[in-house]
């Protein structure tokens, strides 16, 4: 058709804090999401399928044991708390606090951090 050059408006400007954890924030809601429905969808299936109190308590406890399971459950608490700590960002930020400052960019860092290090060390 029409040979005319694509706008660099992706490529020019460089990506600002603000954008990326609104970014972030949504893409760590719709994993939530996704993972508490699949979570809801799977407690339905097994209670369904096993009526069988110690079938169903081995299966957790292999489920637990698994490195898989493992490494799911640390990045889904992970990513919950990088989603509640940056909602609480988003409100005292919507209040007019702390806006000019980057102080919301290393409060969010260093709480989820420090709380993803609390994570590893009680497992």
């Amino acid at each position: 058709m029409y040979n005319r050059p694509l706008s660099p408006h992706l490529t020019i400007y460089k990506p600002q804090v603000t954008s990326l954890f609104s970014i972030w924030h949504r893409i760590s809601g719709l994993f939530l999401t996704f993972s508490i429905v699949s979570y809801l969808i799977s407690l339905q299936l097994l209670l369904y399928i096993t009526y069988n109190k110690d079938i169903l308590d081995s299966l957790i406890i292999q489920l637990k044991y698994s490195f898989f399971w493992q490494f799911i459950y640390i990045l889904s608490i992970s990513i919950f708390f990088y989603h509640a700590i940056n909602g609480v960002k988003h409100i005292i930020w919507d209040l007019g606090f702390f806006i000019t400052q980057n102080f919301y960019l290393w409060f969010v860092l260093i709480t989820c951090f420090f709380i993803f290090l609390m994570i590893l060390f009680l497992l």
